[in-house]
C-alpha cells in the first residue's frame, strides 16, 4: 500500500537554513529519497517557527521505508551528516498517495510557491478511542464546507497507519493563498458544520507552512 510520509525536523540552535553546507546536504538527501522510491519528494518550511521543517514524501510502503531504506547505507551516511544540525521531532505515515494530496504537481503550482501565494495548513487529529468511524462520517458529511472555501485546489488526507498506542490519528493537507485566509473559515456559518468532528477528538495540532525549494 502505496503510504506518504510526514516529517517534522529541527534545526538545531545556531544552524541557518540558509546556510549553503546545510542546503547542500539536504538536497542530496532529497535526491537519494527520490532516487530510491521514484517518487517527488518536497520540504517546507513552518511559518508559525521557522526552525521547524516538514518532508513530505511517498513510499510504496511502510515496510520499504521503515525496514529497508532507513537502515540502508546511504541513509545512515545523512543521517550521520546532518546529526549535529537536525533532530527529527516526529515521523508519521498516511494511507494515501500524492495523488489525492494537495502537494505542487504543476508549473504553475510551483511557481505560486515561489511567488509566496500557496502555502498549506497540516492538521493532525487526535481520535477518541473507538470513534474512528464516527469521526470518518462526520468529516465525510461536512467536509464539504471547507473545500468549497479553499480556492487554491483540493484538500487531501489519510489515515495515520503507524499508530502510537493504537490511537487514531486523521492528517489532512489544505491549500490556501495566505495563514489568514485559513483563519477565515472559523468566521462561516459552514465552520460551525465542519466542526462536528471536534466531539470525536481528544486534540488536534495545526500548523501552516511554505514550500521550502532545495
Amino acid at each position: 500500500m502505496t503510504v506518504t510520509e510526514i516529517a517534522l525536523v529541527h534545526l538545531t540552535a545556531g544552524t541557518s537554513i540558509d546556510d549553503i553546507d546545510i542546503r547542500s546536504k539536504l538536497s542530496h538527501a532529497k535526491n537519494i529519497m527520490q532516487n530510491y522510491t521514484g517518487y517527488q519528494f518536497y520540504y517546507m518550511r513552518q511559518i508559525e517557527d521557522p526552525s521547524y521543517l516538514y518532508i513530505i514524501g511517498e513510499w510504496e510502503s511502510l515496510d520499504q521505508h521503515m525496514n529497508h531504506f532507513i537502515p540502508g547505507d546511504e541513509n545512515q551516511a545523512v543521517l550521520a551528516s546532518l546529526k549535529d544540525e537536525i533532530v527529527v521531532d516526529w515521523l508519521l505515515h498516511i494511507d494515501a498517495s500524492h495523488d489525492n494530496l494537495p502537494v505542487p504537481k504543476t508549473i504553475k503550482e510551483k511557481e505560486k510557491c515561489h511567488r509566496g501565494d500557496l502555502m498549506w495548513s497540516i492538521e493532525r487529529h487526535f481520535v477518541k478511542a473507538g470513534q474512528k468511524d464516527g469521526f470518518q462520517q462526520a468529516f465525510d458529511d461536512n467536509s464539504w464546507h471547507l473545500q468549497s472555501f479553499v480556492t487554491e485546489g483540493m484538500i487531501g488526507g489519510g489515515w495515520r497507519v503507524d499508530q502510537e498506542d493504537n490511537e487514531e490519528e486523521w492528517v489532512l493537507l489544505c491549500p490556501w493563498q495566505k495563514v489568514e485566509q485559513h483563519s477565515k473559515f472559523a468566521e462561516l456559518d459552514g465552520f460551525a458544520r465542519y466542526d462536528q468532528i471536534q466531539q470525536h477528538l481528544r486534540g488536534a495540532e495545526v500548523k501552516h507552512a511554505k514550500l521550502l525549494e532545495i
